[in-house]
């Protein structure tokens, strides 16, 4: 994402500026930006697969993020024109997105017992969030932690202790290469504070890629091998920063799921390759993915063991997630996983696979059951 301003100049070795001059200004203000123009709405109701022959319809994992939710509507329209029976469930990431009459989110939390932190996807009826407030206050809480992840990275690289600099130091990294990432996390800090988007909408577009982003768009001038050395550090700060998790700032998996089942609400583990402990716990779930994009290769094995966890808990689903992000549709060059780009809602090709149909029917699980049997249990 090239500023067009610095093609023609040479490359140059100058420290970045703290101060943010017109040019920053303008890229910060594009990379945060919630707005659609005209191309980004016409890109976002046009689906880059469709399905005439499909009649039912079966969405539970994917992001919304900016897009309203009348187009993402209006995608799935031309996707499957013919379906008439629908469960389509928005799960936006720690912030509760209604599409009537149904709302889901994709919850941080922390199993304690593996000391380890997972995602759950959780659906429900949306008449229910009128008395849903302990429940909406525990995704806030949620949400204003994750988002304040950021600002730890900007101001670790700005400011590192000592440990930090210690482990910078083992990375083998030049003193320029910290100083070009220091600068540029500085001012980026400095356009978020300035800019006052943290108590707006715009604040969900703080994401630890917006630092590799920025500075991909106005490092530009600097030599590549330069510019990679310095977003070298910023990989390793935001591993360090990810490693000092406190726990205590998510709710315990268990404190959450009861609090959304009181809501009469369907909890799901997303990509469960991520969270292999959390399989092994009786958490109180509905079932769990076994395909998505991002974990795409344990298929079978998932259901032959969720095939044996069944025999102890027989209410287990399987279940699978598109886990589309419409940014990637829109503006795909802020995927950072390419590969993201070839996700679609509502598309999640393993259910007709034939080796996969073989064993979800070993297992006595199917896509029909699944949007049957989890539709009921949330209604």
């Amino acid at each position: 994402m090239k500023n067009a301003s610095f093609k023609s100049m040479p490359y140059s070795e100058a420290l970045p500026e703290v101060e943010a001059n017109e040019e920053d200004i303008e890229v910060f203000e594009r990379l945060t930006s919630i707005t659609l123009s005209e191309q980004e709405k016409t890109l976002a109701i046009i689906p880059d697969h469709i399905a005439p022959e499909e009649k039912r319809l079966m969405a539970l994992h994917f992001h919304p993020e900016w897009v309203p939710l009348e187009l993402i509507e209006r995608r799935l329209q031309r996707s499957f024109p013919h379906a008439t029976d629908r469960l389509i469930i928005p799960t936006q990431h720690n912030m509760i997105l209604p599409l009537e009459p149904w709302a889901g989110v994709e919850a941080d939390v922390y199993v304690p017992e593996y000391q380890q932190k997972i995602h759950l996807l959780i659906h429900l009826k949306s008449s229910v969030l009128k008395r849903a407030g302990v429940f909406q206050a525990m995704i806030e809480r949620t949400f204003r932690y994750r988002a304040s992840q950021l600002m730890d990275i900007l101001q670790a690289l700005t400011n590192p202790d000592e440990a930090m600099s210690a482990e910078l130091k083992k990375s083998g990294l030049d003193a320029k290469a910290l100083q070009i990432a220091g600068r540029f996390s500085q001012k980026l800090f400095n356009l978020i504070q300035t800019r006052e988007i943290l108590s707006t909408k715009r604040s969900e577009m703080l994401k630890n890629r917006l630092l590799v982003d920025f500075m991909t768009a106005r490092g530009c001038y600097f030599p590549p091998k330069t510019l990679e050395r310095a977003l070298a550090v910023v990989k390793i700060v935001k591993g360090l920063v990810k490693r000092r998790l406190n726990p205590n700032c998510f709710y315990a998996a268990r404190e959450l799921i009861e609090e959304a089942r009181s809501l009469g609400a369907g909890v799901v583990i997303p990509h469960p390759p991520l969270f292999w402990p959390a399989l092994l716990d009786d958490l109180d779930v509905d079932g769990w993915e076994v395909w998505n994009p991002s974990t795409p290769n344990q298929t079978i094995f998932l259901i032959d063991c969720l095939a044996r966890m069944s025999q102890v808990r027989p209410k287990l689903l399987a279940f699978m997630g598109d886990d589309t992000h419409m940014s990637s549709k829109i503006r795909p060059n802020l995927a950072e996983d390419k590969r993201s780009l070839l996700r679609e809602i509502g598309f999640q090709p393993p259910w007709q696979q034939p080796k996969v149909m073989e064993a979800l029917k070993a297992a006595g699980q199917s896509r029909d059951r699944t949007l049957d049997e989890y539709r009921a249990r949330i209604s």
